[in-house]
């Protein structure tokens, strides 16, 4: 998990909110982990563990060769249409929340 990008999601989260949007961050930490960082940092919003990789697989962002999910971003509408991707190349291939929040004003 990109810690930079999680505290930048929870100080847009109003934001984000008024959209009608809700913010859920998936990761391959285990659940103790997720639960320490989120408390560190302070994230309000749904981290969900993934240390099995079946959602990272699902979504088609497991580096093939590495075995370790790419940072991904992506925006699913409330039908469940995918409006928007971007799949990291490397550990800090990520979108800005500048972004993502003009992404997230198209929906």
């Amino acid at each position: 998990m990109c810690q930079r990008q999680l505290v930048e999601f929870q100080r847009l989260s109003a934001k984000i909110h008024r959209l009608q949007t809700e913010i859920v961050a998936v990761s391959a930490d285990n659940a103790l982990e997720m639960n320490k960082t989120t408390r560190e940092l302070g994230i309000r919003y749904l981290l969900i563990s993934d240390p099995k990789k079946r959602i990272i697989k699902r979504f088609g962002v497991l580096h093939p060769r590495e075995g370790i999910a790419r940072p991904a971003t992506i925006i699913i509408d409330k039908k469940g249409v995918v409006r928007y991707v971007h799949v990291g190349k490397y550990p800090s291939d990520r979108p800005s929340a500048q972004q993502v929040m003009q992404a997230l004003a198209f929906l």
